[in-house]
This record gives structure tokens, C-alpha cells and sequence, in this order.
């Protein structure tokens, strides 16, 4: 049987990613790599608790497992820790993959990384420059998504010098999803608007609703990881995006609908970003043109999140 590793699978898109390799790819034996003290319980396959930037940790795992397929999600994703601590940042998203490729190369056998870095590596762009296509040149202003661009510097360099080794480089945009931290807006945004419609304050506090976004449901993330295994070039980019500009006030809004509640909004000086990128939009043709398609409508997918939190409180 082929095995397929997982690093970050206990994280958000990991839960996910894990169930539909199952149903896309059932020849795979799945292992999944946790942060020490992560792991919950009952779970369905093979899993290893490490830090990513161990390097012997990480050689002796791979070498010893002999992975066909490899999917890199582990990483430091919050921009605001990034702002904090750029340096563990770096640590984390830049020589944790070096870690992964550095073992990967040493297997000497044919085997496929898809490296998940993020749209974020865009930054700011000229207006005229939208929607963004995987060829333009990124512009990152901040830690995170610096420390994605020198990862994905690296994929490119072992993909072209590496005999055996495939490695497809996903940029996926903003994903959202039931399971999502509440450090990342939606999330935030609903369980704000549940806990005032559940008190006597009927207000929510908000940064810059202004900016856009191009909103993915997880699931066709995933679905477009696995799509990158089957049928990506090796030492190829691609975006993995709805190819829809929305704006973060449009989602407020929505969410509200869906509450059913009358909420006012405050503009908190607080969470605003200096290191933000006020607009976001990516260009899907690449994707697409290898066989993936966008399955989940947003307003759906905003649905079924508010009334998971609301269903918990």
C-alpha cells in the first residue's frame, strides 16, 4: 500500500484534508505529523507527534517511513504572531520545510510533495494587476507571508535539482470552514454576533471591513490539493481560489442576515493592520485546467459556520 504524510493534520485544513484523501485516494495509508500535545483521541491513522524544525526528528521519520506523498501544511499562519515573533516564524515556515525537503531528497525514490504556501505571498499590487495570476511577481508585507515566499523559493530549487522528487506548490487564498480558530475573521465575526445576541450589547467590534478577499469553502481547497497529487507539474504554482472578490463587509453583512439579529458595528482602532493587504483576487485558470472544480457557494458555506458556533454556545 502507497502512504501518504500529512504534516499539520490536526490543524484546521489538515481534519479536512485527511477525510478526503480517504474518499479520492483510498490507496494511501494515512500518517500525520502533530505538534507534541495535539493529537486527540480515537484517531485513523498513523500519527507522530514532532516539531517540524527538528531536523534529525524529521530525517529519521521520513527515511524511515518512505512516504509516496507528502502533503506540507504545518506551519506558523497567523499574521499578527508573525508581526510578534518573526523570528520563530521564519524558524517554523522556512527551516521546518527545509527539514521536509532535505529528508524528502535523501530517499532517493520517486515521491510528490505538494507545499501549501498562501496568496498572501501577493501583497500589494497595482489595481490593473488584478485578478492575480500565479506569474506575477509577489510583493509580501509581512513575517508570514515573507516566510512563505523563501519556503516556496526553496520548493523550487529541490524540484529542479532533485531527481525523484515532484513538488507542486499550492497558493490557496482565504478558505473558511466549520473548525476554523476564532483568531480568523469569520469565525470571530460570528461568534461575536452569537454572544451579543445573547446579551444585552448588541454591538461588534471590527478592523477594516473595506478590504476584499477571494473566499474558498475548505473542502474545494482540499479537493484542489488532491488535484494537484493526481495531475500537477512538478515545480509549478498554482492558486487555489473561487476567482470572487468579496469584501469583508459583504461578509459581515451575510452573517448578520443569517443571525436574523440586529447588531451595530464599531470600527475598533485595535484591529486594524498596518501589514494588511487591502485587496485580494486570484485568477483560477491554472487550477481548473487540470481537472479542479469550485463545488461550495460562500453564502452556504457562512451558514453552516455561524450555526455550528451558535449550535456550541
Amino acid at each position: 500500500m502507497k502512504k501518504c504524510l500529512i504534516t499539520g493534520i490536526g490543524g484546521f485544513v489538515g481534519s479536512f484534508l485527511k477525510e478526503e484523501l480517504k474518499n479520492s485516494l483510498p490507496e494511501y495509508e494515512i500518517h500525520g505529523l502533530h505538534r507534541s500535545g495535539e493529537i486527540s483521541k480515537n484517531v485513523d491513522y498513523h500519527f507522530y507527534e514532532m516539531d517540524i524544525r527538528d531536523t534529525v526528528s524529521v530525517s529519521e521519520l521520513i527515511l524511515s517511513l518512505q512516504p509516496d506523498l507528502v502533503f506540507h501544511l504545518a506551519a506558523q499562519p497567523f499574521v499578527p504572531k508573525a508581526i510578534l515573533d518573526p523570528w520563530g516564524t521564519l524558524d517554523i515556515n522556512v527551516k521546518g520545510t527545509l527539514n521536509i525537503l532535505e529528508s524528502l531528497k535523501k530517499l532517493n525514490r520517486p515521491c510528490k510533495l505538494i507545499y501549501v504556501s498562501s496568496a498572501d505571498v501577493y501583497g500589494r499590487q497595482l489595481p490593473e494587476s488584478y485578478p492575480l495570476f500565479e506569474s506575477i511577481l509577489p510583493n509580501p508585507v509581512n513575517p508570514y507571508s515573507a516566510s512563505k515566499l523563501s519556503a516556496e523559493v526553496y520548493c523550487r530549487q529541490y524540484a529542479a535539482v532533485t531527481k525523484y522528487l515532484e513538488i507542486m506548490i499550492a497558493r490557496p487564498f482565504n478558505h473558511i470552514g466549520v473548525g476554523q480558530r476564532k483568531e480568523f475573521v469569520i469565525p470571530n465575526f460570528c461568534q461575536q454576533i452569537i454572544d451579543s445576541a445573547n446579551s444585552s450589547n448588541s454591538e461588534i467590534l471590527v478592523g477594516d471591513i473595506s478590504s476584499t478577499r477571494d473566499f474558498l469553502d475548505v473542502r474545494d481547497v482540499v479537493r484542489a490539493y488532491i488535484t494537484l497529487a493526481k495531475s500537477g507539474v512538478s515545480g509549478e504554482i498554482y492558486n487555489i481560489c473561487s476567482n470572487v472578490e468579496t469584501s469583508i463587509e459583504e461578509i459581515l453583512d451575510i452573517l448578520i442576515r443569517i443571525s436574523g439579529k440586529t447588531i451595530k458595528i464599531t470600527k475598533d482602532p485595535s484591529r486594524f493592520r498596518e501589514a494588511e493587504t487591502a485587496r485580494l483576487l486570484g485568477n483560477n485558470d491554472k487550477i481548473r485546467a487540470i481537472g479542479w472544480q469550485k463545488k461550495f457557494e460562500l453564502s452556504n458555506s457562512l451558514k453552516e459556520i455561524y450555526e455550528s458556533l451558535n449550535a456550541q454556545s
